[in-house]
């Protein structure tokens, strides 16, 4: 287990049933940096993670977005591929909003 300071730049969930199927997911996206050791990228980018149910999901949806939080990360693995599974969000402080005319930023009324 590893808990991190991470920026959360969105959540979302689904409950209901596809094809007959109950379905209970939640998404969170956090901020990485792009992978600049192959001096091909450079910047940040959203990575998404399973948060387990949409409750999970529905308990981050009152915070302003994007926002700061400790992120609990466990890391698995099969014996091929390691995969880091969120396990928990704690929210910290708010993130000052993006400056306008970047990519990412978005209005709020």
């Amino acid at each position: 287990m590893a808990i991190e300071k991470c920026k959360v730049t969105g959540v979302k969930f689904f409950t209901g049933t596809i094809d007959g199927k109950k379905i209970d997911s939640g998404k969170i996206f956090i901020e990485e940096q792009l992978d600049f050791t192959t001096g091909r990228a450079k910047g940040y980018a959203s990575q998404e993670y399973n948060l387990g149910s949409a409750e999970a999901v529905q308990g981050l949806m009152h915070n302003p977005f994007p926002f700061v939080a400790e992120v609990e990360f466990v890391r698995v693995t099969n014996g091929d591929t390691t995969k880091n599974i969120v396990t928990g969000v704690r929210p910290l402080e708010m993130v000052p909003p993006a400056e306008s005319g970047k990519k990412n930023s978005t209005a709020h009324a």
